[in-house]
């Protein structure tokens, strides 16, 4: 298992210009469905290759929120296989598990469970495996997406701001109305 979700050898960077093969294509695409905040998540652990708690405190959120986002960004590059029911919910487990094992949240219990989990049955360790495959080639759906650096940066409080000239444009606009029905 890797630590904190990242290979051994880092891979080289994708170059301007090169064929983009299906698969890369696909993850892209699955991605590029989910919400912003999701893949901005997904983006700063794969690329930039930031904690959890990292990634929380630069969002702004907690470390369960950005298990949710990473967990969610797998099972929707893992997509639906075609396998036997049971083999979908192995699969989710295995991911599930793929990503709680890298936060700092995981407790020695949940560690000690997780091995119970993958010797319980064999296919268990096979999806195990794929989960981190998966993660490897996940790397250059990443860079295409994150190629402008967009995730790096935060939401900007225009939004705070825009809903608050809004407010005190309709209390102006109701003072008015109030002060004609009154004359």
């Amino acid at each position: 298992m890797t630590n904190q979700l990242t290979t051994l050898f880092p891979l080289p960077a994708r170059q301007p210009g090169m064929p983009v093969s299906q698969e890369t294509d696909t993850c892209r695409r699955r991605i590029q469905k989910l919400p912003r905040r999701t893949q901005q998540v997904f983006l700063l652990s794969r690329l930039d290759n930031l904690s959890y708690t990292a990634i929380a405190q630069l969002l702004e959120t907690d470390v369960e929120a950005v298990e949710r986002c990473m967990t969610r960004t797998l099972e929707q590059c893992a997509g639906q296989s075609g396998d036997s029911p049971a083999d979908d919910v192995i699969t989710t487990q295995a991911l599930r598990w793929y990503v709680h094992l890298q936060s700092p949240l995981a407790t020695a219990s949940q560690r000690i469970e997780f091995r119970h989990w993958l010797d319980a049955d064999t296919r268990h360790l096979s999806a195990f495996q794929a989960s981190e495959r998966l993660w490897c080639r996940l790397i250059a759906p990443a860079a295409i997406l994150g190629a402008s650096g967009w995730h790096r940066r935060k939401r900007k409080p225009y939004i705070g701001w825009l809903l608050l000239t809004a407010f005190l444009c309709s209390l102006l606009v109701t003072a008015e109305a109030f002060s004609t029905l009154l004359t």
